[in-house]
């Protein structure tokens, strides 16, 4: 599926309005022009110009506001595309309890079934994309990731 620019810039600069209201909201810094809003501030004023000039130019052209691709033609094409957002809920609702070095091998072998990669290589890069993931998070960004079950196991 394809949507027009307009639509797309118009997300963009809805986007951009609800950075710049919440940025508005941060506390600023003693003796200091700027504070933790500054950055958001500016990037949402970069997301405006850039979601006006999208709306811009997808109201110029004659482009239908909705084209279905062939792709989002095929069976199973919409369960797929339900999947993504399905499985980030789902991880979002269960991380903390089962934790991440469970639950991302687990949704991210399920998600590339659905894509219909074959087993036999789904599962390895669903355990060396975890692996790689949280040695980068959990090392090098020194990011915690959620352990869950394993908190006790680990600590």
């Amino acid at each position: 599926m394809k949507l027009n620019d307009a639509i797309l810039g118009g997300v963009f600069v809805l986007l951009a309005i609800a950075v710049l209201v919440k940025s508005r909201t941060f506390p600023t810094l003693p003796s200091q022009p700027y504070g933790p809003g500054t950055f958001p501030t500016i990037i949402a004023v970069i997301m405006l110009i850039a979601g006006g000039s999208q709306i811009w130019a997808g109201m110029k052209s004659s482009a239908p506001l909705v084209v279905v691709q062939d792709w989002a033609k095929t069976d199973g094409a919409f369960g797929r595309m339900l999947a993504v957002p399905a499985f980030v809920i789902t991880y979002i609702l269960l991380s903390k309890t089962v934790g991440f070095p469970l639950l991302a091998p687990v949704l991210t072998a399920a998600l590339l079934l659905m894509m219909k990669v074959r087993p036999v290589v789904a599962l390895p890069i669903a355990v060396v994309a975890t692996a790689g993931i949280w040695f980068l998070f959990a090392w090098l960004l020194l990011v915690p990731l959620p352990l869950g079950l394993l908190t006790e196991v680990i600590y």
